[in-house]
Parts: C-alpha cells; structure tokens; sequence
C-alpha cells in the first residue's frame, strides 16, 4: 500500500475502480530532471525535486503520481500521463513538449490548493487531449463579435492545452506561445477581459504572458502550500 496513492484514491474517488489492474514501477529509479528543463522551468524543477514519485500503470497506460505534504498535513498532488509515442500532428511549442517529456502532462490534480490554475480542469498539457481552436465554441464567439462589431482573432492554429469542466479553454498561440483563456462565463478574479473582444470570450490572466509564465505561476502556486 502506497500512502499517497490511498490519499489520492480518497479525494479522486472515481479516478480508479476496483476492477481497474494497477502495476507498480519502480520509482525515481533514473528520474533527474535536464537542465535544459531546470533552465525553461525552475520554479517548477525545484517543485518537482521535492516531491515523493511514485511510477505505476493502471491498465497498462503509464503515470506518474507526484506528491508532497501541504501545510495541513496532507498528501497531495499530480498524477501525469506518461505519454512515450507521438500522440498527434499538432505543433506543440518546444516548451510544451519538454514539459510532457520530462514529467507528463497533468491528469488529475489531489487535495489542491484553494485558488489555482489547476482547480476544476479536466486536464492540464496532455497532448492525446490538446486541440486546435475553441472547439464547439466558434459560432456562439462569431455571434459575440456580431453584436458587439468587434473584429475576431484568428485563433484557428491557437492549441489548446488545458480544460475546464465547464468547458473554458486554455490556449496558447504557437507562434508568439501567448496564452489566453477563453471563457463564456467565469467568477474569476485573475483574470481580465481581452481588449478589443466581447465581454465573456477571450481573456488574460494576471501576470501570465506566455506558456512557460503559465506553468511556472501552476508550479508557485504549490509551492506556497507545500511544507
């Protein structure tokens, strides 16, 4: 039995079913982050070195659960999809693919903090999950540019990174790797409306210029609640 894995199976219940085969690995056996990696990341790298990792298969897909102690004694943290092969044809940005290389790319996030980027996502990086554009969202933010005559982006090659339950989306464009979110609705406090655009389609979020700012503002806001 693995402590962290029990703590995660309490708060993410249905993550793992009784019927699920789960294989343990061995762990951290040849796990050293590149410097290339500490140099992109080092807020990051340096969350990511404190960790306890635990390496497992549940039904013969790859995972990595990262864990650490938070400031009210409990387990928590990431379990990542190890994904070795190319997944699809999307030009992922060089920072994004040494994320997903070196620790994956976030499944599910347990006992999280209060306020983070990760809270209520569907996913976080995983590149079998990424898309190009708003998905089903075109025609409701084409009628959104209508009625407020605002110019749309062209955000057709912008990929999308990480989902919200709810169906917010946040993307990168590849060329300039600027981040936005697209939201119809939000109670956000980080966040701003994008100028230029209808209220309730593409935002900013405080302090958060491109991917790597994205991660690293992830990665400290862990951080801040880890002992």
């Amino acid at each position: 039995m693995n402590k962290d894995l029990e703590s995660f199976k309490k708060d993410i219940s249905w993550f793992i079913n009784p019927s699920d085969k789960v294989e343990f690995l061995d762990s951290k056996k040849d796990f050293v982050l590149s410097n290339n990696f500490k140099n992109t990341f080092p807020i990051l790298a340096e969350h990511i070195e404190q960790a306890r990792i635990l390496d497992l298969k549940i039904n013969d897909q790859l995972f990595k659960l990262f864990s650490w102690t938070s400031k009210d004694n409990l387990s928590c943290g990431w379990l990542t999809k190890i994904e070795n092969e190319k997944i699809s044809d999307l030009k992922l940005i060089d920072e994004h693919k040494l994320l997903l290389k070196e620790i994956g790319g976030i499944q599910e996030s347990y006992n999280q903090p209060e306020e983070s980027l990760c809270n209520n996502q569907s996913y976080m990086f995983i590149e079998s999950e990424c898309s190009l554009g708003i998905g089903d969202w075109d025609e409701y933010y084409e009628e959104m540019c209508n009625e407020e005559v605002n110019q749309s982006i062209d955000f057709k090659q912008y990929i999308c990174f990480v989902e919200e339950a709810n169906g917010n989306l946040t993307l990168y464009n590849p060329l300039t790797k600027e981040v936005f979110l697209f939201a119809h609705d939000h109670c956000f406090e980080n966040v701003e409306f994008l100028e230029n655009q209808p209220e309730y389609t593409f935002h900013k979020i405080n302090n958060v210029i491109n991917f790597v700012d994205y991660v690293e503002t992830l990665a400290s806001e862990w951080k801040n609640e880890i002992k």
